[in-house]
């Protein structure tokens, strides 16, 4: 039997992600190796360019370097407001900064955060992680982690 500790329950799916990504790219490692040795080429050959020439340098190192600091502020600050900031963060990297798309980047991240916050954390009673930014509301028995 597996013993889960309810306050850090919320990091056994980052875990089984993680553990499925590593399947994946060993699968990945294997399979573009054994096209290399079909085509003639050692196993652990000198790759190609990795990346298309001309890419979105912004978007990607943005993207890589978000979620990064998302992962790191999570316990920090707590998941409802991590998660608003950086939707909105995300959104407004790849929508752009004209009026229309932030104003919408902003209602997207403010409603879908909550929701999920309320939904997994009120209604399924799954802990999120909590920070800084924790409410409780003791009269109504609801968390917005």
């Amino acid at each position: 039997m597996i013993n889960v500790v309810y306050s850090t329950e919320h990091w056994i799916v980052p875990k089984i992600v993680i553990a499925v990504l590593v399947i994946l790219l060993v699968a990945i490692i294997v399979t573009e190796g054994m096209a290399r040795v079909k085509a003639g080429d050692s196993f652990f050959g000198k790759p190609k360019a990795f990346f298309i020439e001309n890419y979105d340098r912004i978007k990607l190192w943005g993207t890589l370097l978000l979620f990064v600091a998302y992962i790191a502020c999570l316990d920090v600050i707590g998941f409802t407001v991590t998660s608003i900031i950086f939707v909105f963060l995300f959104n407004v990297l790849y929508a752009g900064t004209k009026k229309r798309p932030v104003i919408l980047s902003a209602v997207l991240a403010v409603v879908s955060s909550l929701v999920i916050s309320i939904l997994f954390g009120v209604v399924f009673n799954i802990t999120l992680p909590n920070g800084l930014c924790t409410i409780t509301l003791v009269d109504l028995g609801v968390t917005i982690y």
